[in-house]
Order: structure tokens, then C-alpha cells, then sequence
């Protein structure tokens, strides 16, 4: 006869948690193939993009876009480490072989473009869990999903608090 906790730890459900570094569940070149993937699959051809782009060619948004998302992925979110994964890289400095934007331009990008950012690291995060568990194609459930777009939205408040208490020392 099983004892009552044996029976509460069969009933019990067990709560899902996902990995600081993603890459426990999904290995760095397929994570940064899968985050480069999503970045290339959004709409480039936007009009007002373009514009944007044309007017500001030094401005490296499909890196910042990129690294950044690959970076928080990993747990790595204060911006100097971001700039240095950068280097350390090698899979990173294929996909872009120019010099990564400053720790100051990853803080600006990350405040100017928290939707973007959030939405970018929850794809990478269901690229992740569908990997770990093997699910394909099959809908993630709408509290997974929140779940996956909550943590990505912690990981970008997690590097601006790193950020300023770099600045504060």
C-alpha cells in the first residue's frame, strides 16, 4: 500500500519551469539558426523600414535584433555582455561579420523596442520547449504561451536592471 505521500506526489502536479539558458534544451546553433530565422521571416519590405533604413545606414537592426534575442535567450542580458558574446561567438560573427553595436546602443535598442524584443525571445523560447519536448507542430497552450512571453519580458527587465546597477557603481 503506497503511504499518503507517495500518493500527493503522484497527484501533485508538477510545475513547469523554463531554463535561464535555453540552451540547456536547445543547442546554440540551433538557437541562433531558429532566432535568425524568425528575424529574417519578418517583414523587411516595410515601407516605413526601408525609409528608416536608408536613413540610417550605420543602424544594424538585424544584429541588434539577433544578438540581442540570442543573448537573453541564453540568460546573458546585462548589455557589456551582450557586446562580448558577440566576440566569443563564432556561429554570431558568421551571420554578421561587422563590429557589434556598443553596450549604449544595446541598452537604447532593448528601451526603444521592448515589443519587438519580447515577442522575438518568446519565439525563441517555444523554439526551445518544442525542441525539449519534442512537440513539432502541435499548438502550445494559451497559459504556455503567456508563460513564454512573461519570462521573455522578465529576461529584458532582468538586463535593464543589470544595466542600471552597472551604471550606479
Amino acid at each position: 500500500m503506497k503511504s499518503k505521500a507517495d500518493m500527493d506526489a503522484v497527484t501533485q502536479p508538477r510545475k513547469f519551469s523554463i531554463p535561464w539558458a535555453i540552451s540547456e534544451w536547445l543547442d546554440k546553433p540551433r538557437l541562433l539558426a531558429g532566432v535568425a530565422e524568425d528575424i529574417e521571416g519578418l517583414d523587411w519590405s516595410n515601407p516605413e523600414l526601408v525609409t528608416f533604413l536608408q536613413a540610417n545606414p550605420e543602424f544594424q537592426l538585424r544584429l541588434l535584433l539577433v544578438l540581442v534575442t540570442y543573448a537573453y535567450a541564453m540568460g546573458i542580458c546585462e548589455s557589456e555582455d551582450v557586446v562580448e558574446l558577440y566576440y566569443r561567438d563564432e556561429g554570431l560573427k558568421r551571420l554578421f561579420p561587422t563590429p557589434p553595436p556598443s553596450h549604449t546602443a544595446i541598452t537604447r535598442f532593448r528601451r526603444e523596442n521592448r515589443g519587438l524584443l519580447k515577442w522575438s525571445i518568446a519565439q525563441a523560447l517555444k523554439r526551445a520547449v518544442r525542441s525539449h519536448f519534442d512537440l513539432g507542430d502541435v499548438p502550445l497552450p494559451a497559459g504556455l504561451k503567456k508563460a513564454l512571453v512573461d519570462a521573455a519580458g522578465t529576461r529584458i527587465d532582468v538586463g535593464r536592471h543589470l544595466d542600471r546597477s552597472v551604471q550606479g557603481e
